[in-house]
């Protein structure tokens, strides 16, 4: 165990071997989470979140605040995620940690990702990997200024995909569980990326899996775009079923 020294900018800057796995930011530590599982929050992030080159092709005014906008965005979403399926455990008498979180292969395919290995390295994106672990700190200290309007656009949005959907789209986990457009703008993300080989601009999609169409319309919503990702959170249709993550 260590302690982490991470600078205002979000780099990692000393590491204190010792008996306390904690993380310190601007001099004081980050409450409700210890050292190691910040790093591995931020990790996920990091191989889900979407890379520079690719963000500047989405031309967002401001590359590197939508990369930090995205980042806090999962981070906000996996936080949602994790206290609604701890609720419905609770009710089950189970439980569902943070470190169940941190370790739920079956919730974000980044866990599976060599990227989430270079997040621990001296290579790769530095402003990438910075911005997901501010997205961490920014979480567990409640530093929220001028990331307002990103927790307000996420409505309790609890799941997101990025340009994996909009290749795949009918073929993708989300289309077949069945997922309406919350703006048409949403499935429009990629509409002006050239690099990425099979982009579809996305509609609103019916189920298509049987036992799913059997019962609901829809099982996901979406609820704004952040970076290179579309944000989704459950359908009133899902809600009104029982479905809680």
């Amino acid at each position: 165990m260590a302690s982490l020294i991470f600078n205002a900018a979000g780099a990692l800057e000393k590491i204190h071997p010792g008996d306390v796995d904690d993380a310190i930011y601007a001099g004081q530590e980050v409450p409700y989470i210890t050292g190691s599982q910040l790093q591995r929050y931020a990790a996920i992030i990091y191989a889900e979140s979407t890379y520079l080159g690719l963000l500047r092709q989405l031309q967002p005014i401001h590359p590197v605040l939508e990369m930090e906008r995205e980042a806090f965005a999962m981070a906000v979403t996996m936080y949602q995620y994790a206290r609604s399926k701890s609720a419905a455990f609770q009710r089950a008498q189970r439980f569902y940690s943070l470190q169940d979180l941190l370790n739920d292969a079956g919730y974000t395919k980044g866990i599976n990702s060599p990227l989430l290995q270079e997040y621990y390295g001296v290579a790769g994106d530095e402003q990438r990997r910075r911005s997901a672990t501010l997205a961490v700190i920014r979480l567990f200290t409640r530093q929220f200024s001028g990331f307002e309007s990103v927790i307000t656009a996420l409505q309790g949005a609890m799941y997101w995909d990025g340009n994996d959907l909009f290749r795949r789209y009918k073929e993708h986990y989300r289309a077949k569980k069945g997922f309406e457009l919350g703006s048409t703008d949403h499935g429009k993300l990629y509409a002006e990326v050239k690099s990425l080989v099979g982009l579809q601009v996305l509609q609103s999609c019916p189920a298509t899996d049987p036992t799913v169409a059997a019962l609901r319309t829809y099982t996901f919503r979406s609820c704004a775009t952040f970076g290179g990702s579309i944000f989704f959170q459950l359908h009133p249709q899902a809600l009104e079923q029982g479905i809680s993550w």
